[in-house]
């Protein structure tokens, strides 16, 4: 109990305010399933006196003050982590577990010996068919390529069934819009490493973000959510998982400055936000690769980026066209033309570049545009000469 306790004093910290709940199916027989605890010492008596039979947890990992808990207030939340969630789709999993907890539904008594015999189903689909090993290794290599980016590894941990959690710490922190740059973050590792069995329905909404708690136990497999390091084998962390055992947890031993690289994304997610919800047609992409607007500067990267695709392409003769998108000219037919340097309007006679082009559509000043190029993700190197 006391390591336990220190764990968690550790992980979530001495005094806190965070939302728990228990898996749904415990709904149906009238278990209390979500409340706030603000101490190691609730959330140990939460896991492992007042749970019934199943000592499983998962938490939302939002907290502040019992205010901002009270009255669900994300706006004023701050958070001192993000946690990315890799799991593995399987179909036979997916049926044991829709069966599972049709069962538990109607009680954990309720045909006993079915549910027993599912539930070996499942621990041998983890343990002997090892179908977690994908998750496990992919957020292994996550954890090495943000080490290598920010000094420290997350912290890995085993979900109990087909998946894992990695968790990375920073000083509590508040932001705009953590939904729009968590989302970002996490929808570019999943493209960048080809993270296949990175969830990015989890970093949708900061309401729903859960994660289980560590040493609880899986409520479906009876495995318990352990710790693992990139040097552990898969049999490793599963015999871990059997057979659990407090390891320390040190939290300067995972904090990196990541935060500043979140809110540096929430800037440009707001803002970029922001600019759509002005104009529904406005499309600002984050751009790569080609479309970084260093060094040549092509005005049909950008107004792509800008307009969304071309109606016309004329690859040979280095132009394209669009139907003007100024309100005034009703354009019916695609008469906007854009090459590498510029655009003109063969309708109502428009004519410029870039610059003009965000100053005549947005009726912006001259530094209302270089705020634009110095929070969106569309660089340019040449705006201190404009």
């Amino acid at each position: 109990m006391k390591g336990l306790k220190s764990f968690y004093q550790s992980f979530y910290g001495s005094i806190f305010f965070r939302h728990f709940r228990r898996p749904t199916y415990f709904e149906k027989i009238k278990f209390r399933i979500q409340f706030s605890v603000e101490n190691p010492k609730s959330l140990y008596l939460h896991v492992h006196r007042n749970s019934g039979n199943h000592p499983c947890l998962i938490h939302t990992y939002d907290h502040g003050s019992r205010g901002n808990l009270k009255s669900n207030n994300s706006d004023k939340m701050v958070f001192d982590r993000v946690f990315l969630d890799f799991d593995v789709s399987n179909p036979d999993v997916k049926k044991i577990k829709r069966e599972l907890t049709d069962l538990r539904s109607h009680g954990l008594k309720h045909e006993k010996s079915r549910q027993n015999e599912l539930k070996d189903h499942l621990q041998d689909l983890i343990i002997n068919e090892r179908i977690a090993k994908q998750a496990i290794e992919e957020a292994k290599y996550f954890a090495i390529k943000f080490k290598e980016t920010f000094g420290n590894y997350p912290a890995l941990f085993f979900s109990g069934c087909k998946g894992c959690h990695a968790y990375t710490f920073f000083k509590a922190t508040g932001f705009t819009n953590f939904n729009l740059a968590v989302s970002w973050f996490a929808e570019n590792v999943k493209n960048s490493y080809n993270q296949q069995t990175l969830d990015l329905s989890v970093t949708q909404d900061a309401q729903a973000r859960l994660s289980r708690t560590p040493y609880s136990k899986h409520q479906l497999t009876d495995l318990t959510v352990v710790p693992f390091s990139i040097e552990d084998e898969y049999d490793e962390i599963i015999m871990k998982s059997l057979n659990p055992h407090i390891e320390d947890f040190n939290w300067e031993d995972y904090q990196t400055d990541f935060h500043k690289h979140i809110q540096k994304i929430d800037l440009v997610e707001t803002y970029n936000a922001q600019v759509r919800n002005v104009n529904k047609t406005t499309n600002i992409v984050r751009s790569n690769g080609s479309n970084n607007f260093n060094g040549v500067y092509d005005h049909r990267v950008f107004f792509k980026s800008i307009l969304g695709d071309p109606v016309r392409e004329y690859p040979d003769k280095e132009y394209v066209m669009y139907n003007c998108p100024f309100k005034d000219h009703n354009d019916r037919k695609p008469s906007f033309r854009v090459h590498k340097k510029g655009y003109y309007c063969y309708g109502c006679q428009r004519r410029g570049n870039y610059w003009e082009f965000l100053k005549d559509y947005y009726n912006w000043n001259n530094e209302r545009v270089k705020q634009f190029f110095k929070t969106s993700h569309i660089k340019k190197n040449i705006i201190d000469n404009n």
